[in-house]
């Protein structure tokens, strides 16, 4: 195998840590690096750094010394309800952060070539069939979250296009994924009911935005194979073209419990800038990759279910 190295930042969140595997099972790097704020609980036959995203000067001598030929640019904030209470940081890191990095690697190691992960949030559309890829133009996104991913693409879409592949992955669910995002807070609460630590009530938003949802293992090859395959300056969704009302996942997660389990609407997780509708299309990433999503929607429950009550 020829010695490649590559860089995941934010290599130790809820993707960073799907994708290690992924890449490790395939033996697609010789080197894998981490860059994140901190490297506790760091993966065998991986290497870490803590850096702080937002400021090149703690990892320069990284990028100097490692001169990775990928970076596959995780690190973000990734949360829609925190970019809500905290835009400012959101665009820090997910704008700002992302430009220097770009900025400084290609000065310091010219042949280098960037996955950066983008969201389908950037749409912000109400849409009733699959979203093909529109100019950013015509993107228009209701959270801060979505603008930022917006503003960040542009200013690559502009300035390093050449050096990088875009990835806009729709909502991706699956085990290890912390509170903040649907799934692992619908699971999170059934399991302390379960567990007897929660009322036999589950709060919930807007259940009827339909979402389409990609088990991160899928995510994660799609990655993989869009380094491999990808083209440079192009961009990609990740997604599995279908969508799914946030009520059916409620039901489906519920049915795999044994709890007797009431549904009570909590107005401070209702959004009112929810876009109803969300679908990707992946003819574009198929044709590219041969890429397609394999695990089932009902296997993803289950095993992010799983995954909670093993936590107890």
């Amino acid at each position: 195998m020829t010695e490649r190295s590559v860089i995941i930042t934010g290599g130790l969140g809820f993707v960073g840590r799907h994708l290690i595997r992924e890449l490790q099972s395939q033996a697609s790097f010789s080197r894998i690096i981490i860059l994140d704020r901190s490297i506790e609980n760091l993966p065998l036959g991986v290497e870490g750094h803590a850096v702080d995203i937002t400021n090149s000067e703690t990892y320069a001598d990284i990028l100097r010394d490692t001169k990775p030929d990928w970076i596959i640019h995780l690190a973000a904030v990734s949360s829609v309800g925190f970019s809500l209470s905290h835009e400012d940081i959101t665009r820090t890191v997910n704008v700002f952060a992302t430009e220097e990095l770009i900025k400084q690697t290609i000065v310091l190691v010219p042949t280098v070539k960037f996955l950066v992960i983008s969201s389908a949030d950037i749409y912000g559309v109400a849409r009733s069939a699959p979203i093909v890829e529109l100019p950013l133009s015509e993107a228009n996104p209701t959270n801060p979250y979505g603008k930022s991913k917006l503003e960040m693409e542009q200013i690559i879409e502009r300035d390093y296009n050449s050096y990088c592949i875009r990835a806009r992955p729709f909502p991706h669910i699956g085990p290890g994924q912390n509170t903040g995002f649907v799934t692992a807070d619908f699971a999170s609460q059934i399991v302390a009911i379960e567990n007897g630590k929660q009322p036999a009530e589950i709060l919930v938003g807007n259940l009827d935005a339909k979402r389409d949802f990609t088990d991160v293992r899928d995510v994660v090859r799609a990655y993989r194979l869009l380094i491999e395959k990808g083209e440079l300056g192009e961009v990609y969704h990740v997604a599995s073209s279908r969508a799914y009302s946030i009520q059916f996942i409620l039901d489906s997660l519920i049915a795999l419990s044994s709890s007797e389990i009431h549904i009570k609407h909590d107005e401070s997780r209702m959004r009112p800038s929810d876009t109803p509708v969300l679908i990707g299309d992946i003819q574009k990433i198929i044709a590219a990759t041969g890429w397609k999503p394999e695990i089932s929607l009902e296997t993803s429950l289950k095993d992010i279910l799983e995954d909670w009550r093993s936590r107890v």
